[in-house]
């Protein structure tokens, strides 16, 4: 009989992600080692809170606890010697295949990435960080090195986006995308919408739930999204699209006030990750299609499905030519939801191994010429503005006067009862705008002594 082939694995990083992809290996190694033509075996870990016996044996609780519905879970443990805090007992090791990283941020992860793929590994990480910043030096270095570099988990956690636009669209052009990519702020913003808490307060309840880091800024500031619309923006166009081509903004001056006066008119908020292609505008120099990428809270019809996507889940809506509008909808964040992605990448990685197919993913080669990026303010939208002014005769015709002559058509008015004649909110919604005649009319608003207040504006999607 014919010995197996084993493809051995060194897996960095031993957190939540790193213990949901352990359980799943070696829970369902049979199942998973026929899918990859090849037996599976970590044969490292590595983590730098082993440092001592006494650490490594802490950790068998918590496999068999994952592992206890399985009688042979004592054959599937690994030995201790398979942990080490030690991350060249990975690199030094001839035989590892796949080098898993998991250890997340910019550095060390970007060094040791590209320090597997030197020495032979195919790369199989988690890392939106490295990824959107060095998409083209990560993918030449795969190439050089007749390597592949593998990221399904780096997006929306154990939704399959990432094979969704290299495969399973490859026939179309996507001409756009609107996702809800961070489970943090889908869960703050769920949570002020049902009139529960202000924004602190729901950031609080998210991180005693565990939906939120202890320092939640790149999640709030909208970072975090740019990062994974980078990702995805740089496969759709075959071109690196960076962090600092995307707009954003964050959630942090979001207000319960503004998400029910919102939900009046038949709104919901979210913290959308958006990619819109624009037209060029005609006697332009360059009349070449470009596209638009921001990060920004905007309101959404409550009827649309991704209104519905709340709490900690994460959903991507793709408009494409052949296939129409799909949306892709799952949990956002998790051991499981993010260690099935990377093991998913473990066993394709594992089967071209064996096929010694290194030409696989169709966009490998990052070759296209970049599409024109055009600046958030030249995106037109309908708007949402909440003023907050003087109740007397005047106001209202005076605000709307300095709306048109910025082009700014209104096309409905509600000024809210119970407040101090001082400073009451009006709301105003528009009809199709440039943001950039939306920031200029407001600038020259807010000047004048009757508005009391910065005034609020927000998109009002119709995708």
């Amino acid at each position: 009989m014919k010995k197996q082939k084993i493809i051995n694995i060194g897996l960095a990083g031993y957190g939540t992600v790193g213990r949901g992809v352990m359980s799943l290996l070696l829970s369902r190694n049979d199942d998973l080692s026929v899918r990859a033509g090849a037996k599976l075996r970590v044969k490292r870990i590595c983590d730098t809170t082993f440092k001592n016996k006494s650490s490594i044996k802490a950790l068998s609780p918590a496999i068999k606890g994952l592992l206890k519905k399985n009688k042979n879970y004592r054959a599937l443990l690994p030995e201790a010697k398979v942990y080490t805090p030690n991350i060249e007992d990975i690199f030094s090791d001839p035989e590892i295949d796949i080098f898993v990283e998991l250890i997340g941020g910019y550095q060390p992860a970007k060094r040791l990435i590209l320090l597997a793929l030197e020495r032979g590994m195919d790369v199989v990480t988690a890392n939106k960080n490295v990824l959107a910043k060095d998409f083209n030096e990560l993918l030449a270095a795969a190439a050089k090195n007749k390597r592949r570099i593998y990221f399904e988990a780096s997006v929306g956690a154990g939704i399959p986006i990432i094979a969704a636009i290299n495969e399973g669209f490859c026939a179309n052009k996507i001409y756009g995308l609107a996702g809800i990519l961070n489970g943090t702020t889908n869960y703050i913003l769920s949570n002020m919408s049902e009139g529960k808490a202000d924004f602190d307060e729901s950031l609080k309840k998210a991180q005693g739930l565990g939906f939120a880091e202890a320092d939640p800024t790149l999640d709030i500031t909208g970072q975090d999204s740019a990062s994974k619309l980078a990702i995805l923006s740089s496969l759709i166009f075959k071109s690196h699209i960076k962090p600092e081509d995307i707009y954003v903004e964050g959630i942090e001056k979001v207000l319960p006030f503004d998400i029910a006066l919102g939900k009046e008119f038949g709104y919901t908020m979210k913290l959308f990750t958006l990619m819109e292609k624009v037209k060029p505008i005609p006697g332009s120099a360059d009349m070449s299609e470009g596209a638009a990428f921001q990060v920004v809270p905007a309101f959404i019809k409550s009827s649309h499905p991704l209104a519905s996507v709340s709490g900690a889940f994460n959903a991507i809506y793709i408009k494409s030519d052949a296939a129409g509008e799909q949306m892709l909808y799952g949990p956002g964040a998790g051991s499981l939801p993010a260690a099935s992605a990377v093991v998913s990448d473990i066993v394709y990685s594992a089967r071209h191994i064996m096929e010694k197919s290194v030409r696989h993913m169709p966009f490998f080669e990052l070759r296209n010429k970049a599409p024109r990026i055009v600046d958030a303010r030249n995106v037109e939208s309908c708007f949402y503005i909440r003023f907050t002014a003087e109740d007397r005769p005047g106001v209202l015709a005076r605000i709307a006067d300095i709306l048109s002559n910025y082009g700014i058509s209104v096309a409905s008015v509600v000024q809210k009862d119970g407040f101090s004649p001082k400073a009451v909110p009006i709301v105003m919604l528009t009809h199709e705008a440039s943001t950039g005649n939306i920031i200029n009319a407001l600038s020259e608003i807010d000047s004048l002594n009757m508005v009391k207040k910065k005034t609020v504006f927000y998109r009002l999607l119709d995708i």
